[in-house]
């Protein structure tokens, strides 16, 4: 008869003891704190500027842009970034680069006056939506690959870290986003949240260092497995030029993935 043992409390939350949850605790905080941006500190300077309710329910539909990241998820995983991917990892080097976007955005709004310029306002605001959501791809890819393909209870804990770090994200970055544009309010600054997201700014940089102790794996697996796709798709194709090429490269970067998936 087989016995089974009845685990202790203590046994039980070891798994978020591991050095692994921390660093997935990490990327749902990098994940989380975009949305202060667009969200609650995009709606209070809209509305501490005079403009109206409705025209702030519009400056939110940038947020439909999450729901469609998945469309060129297949193509994030494919691109590598030139020099980035090679010193610090394929998954690394697309966050830093969604991360310096998102940060060139808020240096932009400290420059801008939102009455005056409306449209560039959430032009930019659309920018950091779609780096945000772009980035949320590879995040999650990365928090993935942190725990073993047979680790079962250490997946469970992860996407629990996850959700508990993205709301870390979001929480902790609109105490901080409040406060300093209430700090800057009360000092008598008339372009607080200007400086607010100079601020902002910095958590940014922070984000990215505290990225380069999330350990990602090298390996060469995937581009060796892509680059087979491709020569297989070529083959069956009948000939080889840049117009086969091509088309076996888009096949085997949109079809391979759902292939794979199924």
């Amino acid at each position: 008869m087989e016995i089974y043992k009845k685990q202790t409390l203590s046994e039980t939350f070891a798994v978020y003891f591991d050095r692994r949850m921390i660093r997935i605790l990490l990327l749902g905080a990098i994940s989380g704190f975009p949305w202060v941006l667009i969200g609650s500190s995009l709606s209070l300077w809209l509305k501490e500027d005079g403009l109206s309710r409705s025209t702030i329910g519009w400056a939110g539909l940038i947020f439909a842009v999450y729901a469609f990241n998945y469309l060129w998820a297949p193509i994030i995983d494919r691109i590598r970034i030139p020099w980035l991917t090679n010193k610090i990892g394929h998954r690394r080097g697309w966050i830093v680069t969604m991360q310096t976007i998102i940060l060139l955005s808020l240096v932009c709004w400290s420059f801008i006056n939102p009455t005056a310029n409306l449209t560039l306002v959430i032009s930019i605001g659309l920018i950091i939506a779609i780096a945000s959501a772009t980035q949320d791809i590879t995040v999650d890819a990365l928090r993935i690959e942190q725990i073993g393909e047979h680790e079962g209870k250490s997946m469970q804990a992860g996407a629990a870290m996850a959700v508990v770090g993205w709301w870390t994200g979001y929480k902790l970055g609109g105490v901080i986003a409040l406060n300093v544009a209430e700090f800057f309010e009360l000092a008598g600054f008339e372009n607080y949240w200007q400086i607010t997201f100079l601020i902002l700014g910095i958590v940014i940089i922070a984000c990215n260092i505290g990225l380069m102790f999330v350990h990602e794996p090298q390996t060469a697996y995937r581009k060796d497995s892509q680059a087979q796709t491709d020569k297989l798709i070529e083959n069956k194709l009948g000939s080889s030029n840049f117009a086969t090429k091509t088309l076996a490269w888009i096949t085997g970067t949109v079809a391979g993935p759902v292939m794979s998936f199924f």
